[in-house]
């Protein structure tokens, strides 16, 4: 039994199986990516020249410019998915506030 089939029903269909299946690593995937933009964010405000895992030297700014375009490409893929939703409308004030 995998992690998301212990909180699935029972008699799940083929397409909540497949959501399912799809939706986890997805998530996971953007998880990791926003943990290297964020650590990557940290450390391009440092001056002088950072020396990447593989041993690249970049600048400063062009560590910056990773991080902005990576940071770009990942809000047009989130847009890709959130935008085939219908726009939730508040009925009434959030409790949560």
């Amino acid at each position: 039994m995998t992690a998301s089939s212990a909180v699935l029903p029972v008699h799940a269909c083929d397409t909540v199986l497949h959501i399912s299946a799809v939706e986890t690593p997805l998530i996971t995937e953007f998880v990791a990516a926003l943990s290297h933009l964020e650590r990557a964010a940290a450390v391009s405000g440092t001056s002088g020249a950072l020396t990447l895992p593989n041993g690249k030297s970049v600048t400063a700014g062009e560590m910056s410019g990773w991080v902005a375009m990576n940071t770009n490409r990942l809000r047009a893929l989130l847009g890709k998915i959130t935008d085939t939703f219908p726009e939730q409308k508040a009925t009434a004030p959030s409790t949560l506030a």
